[in-house]
């Protein structure tokens, strides 16, 4: 009797584990074609059509010529798109320094633009072309220039490189209030150069100083006094190329090449006289660092 038991519990053991097994193995089977009905879906369906693609980083580089070279139509799907050779293409543009193209999970693309800085802009053979931050000019531009680089004028080779490392190591709110420079040599100062601010002021510097003295900048207009038309109330410039100075338009006209000291800011009137004195804070913060740096 015992024994008679046994066998039928055994027996209904095995058929527990037998029904197990078989869910088990019918779980893998559904597991799996469920996989191979997704995959056939996200291939052979709209959903893997490139939708979206979103670029980031380009400043000069128009968007709609980036999304031109990347070649996609209406039938390019994620997982079959070549983004190297996109990356390859995109990558010859003059103003582009690396592509890096980045697939979504379903229909998105995501490219990152790294630019080179547009330092300058020069004239060259009746054409304006940009200058870029190592200094290469891109004579062969025929797209729309940035308005936002300002023009170089009078550069020699050796002079123009200068100009452009010290540009370079300017951020590019600095860089953009800079309309022209003009290369003016003199005797003793081979150096020299006059920069033309979009704000209409004048500055005198030196391409070996001028980058880290013009940072100062934004202080140094704000407390100069202006009218209502945003002209200067006493004309005159920032002489940056020796100390930090406000010179007034006619007191160098005897012909010394040397900068006034800052003691020789004229004063009219009680409102210039306060503007100049928060010129002078920021004229002495420049003189205060050269000071630290000798």
């Amino acid at each position: 009797m015992t024994e008679k038991i046994d066998q039928t519990f055994l027996k209904e053991k095995r058929m527990r584990e037998l029904k197990k097994r078989r869910r088990i193995q019918l779980s893998i089977v559904l597991g799996l074609l469920l996989i191979v009905v997704a995959i056939l879906l996200y291939m052979y369906t709209p959903i893997s059509i490139v939708k979206s693609v979103n670029v980031e980083g380009n400043h000069y580089v128009a968007t709609d010529k980036i999304k031109k070279d990347l070649k996609i139509n209406n039938e390019t799907r994620v997982y079959s798109y070549d983004s190297d050779e996109a990356e390859r293409r995109i990558v010859k543009h003059p103003l582009i320094k690396q592509v890096d193209i980045n697939k979504g999970l379903f229909n998105t693309l995501q490219v990152n633009i790294t630019e080179h800085k547009v330092v300058g802009i020069m004239t060259v053979k009746g054409n304006d072309v940009p200058v870029i931050e190592n200094g290469r000019i891109l004579k062969n531009f025929e797209e729309t220039l940035p308005n936002e680089a300002p023009y170089l004028k009078g550069f020699k080779r050796t002079e123009k490189q200068k100009l452009v490392e010290a540009l370079e190591k300017m951020d590019r709110t600095t860089r953009t209030q800079i309309s022209e420079i003009v290369y003016e040599p003199k005797k003793n100062q081979p150096h020299l150069i006059r920069l033309y601010m979009r704000d209409g002021i004048e500055v005198l510097g030196n391409t070996k100083t001028i980058a880290r003295k013009l940072k100062y900048y934004p202080s140094m207009s704000h407390a100069l006094e202006k009218d209502e038309s945003g002209q200067l109330k006493q004309s005159g410039y920032i002489d940056l190329s020796v100390g930090a100075t406000f010179i007034p338009y006619g007191s160098d006209a005897n012909g010394d090449d040397e900068s006034a000291s800052s003691q020789q800011v004229v004063n009219k009137t009680e409102l210039e006289d306060e503007a100049k004195n928060e010129l002078q804070k920021a004229l002495n913060k420049i003189k205060e660092h050269e000071q630290d740096k000798n």
